[in-house]
Parts: C-alpha cells; sequence; structure tokens
C-alpha cells in the first residue's frame, strides 16, 4: 500500500523512470524531484547553502513537471548544485519555483547524473483524490 505521498525510482533500460504521487500537484512535483535527485545522489545529511529561484513557463500539467525536473538538470549542469527540495507557486502559465540546493561537491554522488527528461511516457495527472506522475529521464 503507497502513502499518501511519496516516489520511487524503476529501472528501465538505459534511463530511470521516477514516479510521485501526492495529494496536491506542487506536492507530487516536489516528490518528483525528490525521486530524480535519489537517483544520482545522496542528499539525506545535506543542508542547503543557498536556494535558488526562477520563473518557469508551464501551460499544461506535463510541461510543469518537464520545467521542474528540467530545473534540477540545469543546475548540476551550470552550477554544480544539487535540489534538496522545492517550493512551487502555479500561476499558470508561470511556475515559480525555489530550490533549496546544496553544492555537488558536498554530497555522494551514487550515479549518473540526469541527461534530459524523455517526452515520451510523460505523465502527469490528477485521479483518485491525488496526483500522480511519471517521466523517463536520459542518464
Amino acid at each position: 500500500m503507497t502513502t499518501d505521498r511519496g516516489h520511487r525510482a524503476v529501472p528501465h533500460t538505459a534511463d530511470v523512470r521516477i514516479e510521485a504521487w501526492a495529494p496536491t500537484q506542487e506536492e507530487c512535483l516536489a516528490e518528483a524531484v525528490a525521486a530524480l535527485v535519489e537517483c544520482f545522489a545522496d542528499v539525506k545529511d545535506a543542508s542547503a547553502g543557498r536556494t535558488v529561484t526562477a520563473e518557469l513557463a508551464a501551460d499544461t500539467d506535463e510541461d510543469r513537471l518537464i520545467a521542474v525536473l528540467d530545473q534540477v538538470i540545469y543546475l548540476v549542469d551550470t552550477e554544480d548544485a544539487v535540489a534538496v527540495g522545492l517550493t512551487v507557486e502555479i500561476d499558470a502559465p508561470v511556475l515559480r519555483v525555489a530550490m533549496p540546493v546544496v553544492d555537488l561537491a558536498d554530497v555522494e554522488i551514487i550515479g549518473s547524473a540526469p541527461k534530459a527528461v524523455a517526452l515520451s511516457e510523460l505523465r502527469m495527472e490528477h485521479a483518485e483524490g491525488r496526483w500522480n506522475a511519471s517521466a523517463i529521464v536520459d542518464v
């Protein structure tokens, strides 16, 4: 039985499939970020040194999922920073995000860094009283 809020990674050929669920879309997006990060970095003992904020364009539910996951990948690639959380405000078509981050050098790397979010099999939907998300991530 699953809890009201959570996430997991599922093996998918050479990639990783992440799944997340929560009562609200905002919480589900935060769970998706946690699932993505846990695929490549151990952040359980990390303390954020700063928070990165951004306004992202996102018209649809799936666009919101892609936007936050792409932001995680962008921070790893450009700032050597790893998200250790997510706060999000949805004001369509804008998504305002705040991600507490830790330096990549300060966490244990446990897997390949994510490269991109695949558009195939992408899902972000509300069903049976909760939000569910899934995405395949190229590593």
